[in-house]
């Protein structure tokens, strides 16, 4: 019978909650520790160990582990975990600038045997897996223009959460949620060669950007068009796909 693979959660604010839940419930892992500065967050009975400081996480024999921490400290402890020939699956961004993500490469290629996967959970959605799987048919042409809407309100507590600190989160709501259709950018196209890029915090005036607007082409003419706010007043998600012979649009 195969063994589970031993996991640790390192942080547990909503994400680490959400992993630890979805963790639980599948037979193939168990959930040894979870590494959390704040003990009131993990009271009452549990089948794992509960540690302060993410040292331990890394020292201990756990297989595979879920990075849930603000920006600033994905870089250092991935790369810390893949040294220790740990898998590691981690929120998105990749770090909050590009030198954090050419580190993590170089520490993932030193490490073969190691697996990384970062938080880009949209590529999963099935509307999503729907539309790649029409674009990849061929039946309605190439892409001419990927257009895309991601955003939100604000919404309680905004204005204390750490992500509109640049120095915990290296940027506003295009590193916290634009990243996203980015990515969905690159899945649908991908091999972009040009890009502008327009931000604003002129509304919530924050050290980082409440809008952002990226125009992408790649070598072959085919555009792509973000715009990322947090004052569009509701949640918001709208990717168009374009394409010779019709369109696609994801709500």
């Amino acid at each position: 019978m195969k063994r589970p693979i031993k996991c640790a959660i390192i942080g547990y604010g909503y994400m680490g909650e959400i992993r630890r839940k979805v963790l639980e419930q599948n037979n193939d892992v168990e959930l040894s520790l979870i590494c959390e500065p704040d003990r009131e967050k993990l009271v009452g009975a549990q089948n794992f160990a509960v540690v302060t400081d993410p040292v331990q996480v890394i020292q201990s024999n756990a297989e595979a582990v879920f990075v849930c921490t603000p920006n600033q400290l994905i870089p250092e402890l991935t790369i810390k975990c893949l040294e220790r020939g740990k898998h590691v699956f981690c929120e998105k961004p990749p770090g909050k600038t590009l030198n954090d993500i050419v580190q993590i490469q170089a520490s993932e290629e030193k490490n073969p045997g190691t697996k990384l996967m970062f938080g880009f959970n949209h590529r999963y959605h099935p509307g999503v897996l729907r539309a790649k799987s029409i674009v990849d048919s061929g039946r309605m042409g190439n892409i001419i223009v990927l257009r895309g809407l991601y955003g939100k309100s604000g919404g309680k507590n905004f204005s204390q959460s750490w992500r509109n600190n640049f120095k915990i989160s290296g940027g506003g709501i295009l590193l916290d949620q634009g990243i996203h259709m980015l990515d969905l950018f690159n899945y649908f196209l991908g091999g972009f060669t040009s890009l502008k890029s327009f931000l604003s915090d002129s509304h919530w005036g924050f050290e980082v950007e409440d809008n952002a607007v990226v125009i992408l082409k790649n070598d072959y003419d085919q555009l792509a068009t973000l715009h990322s706010s947090s004052t569009f007043w509701k949640h918001m998600f709208q990717l168009n796909v374009i394409l010779e012979k019709g369109y696609l649009k994801l709500e």
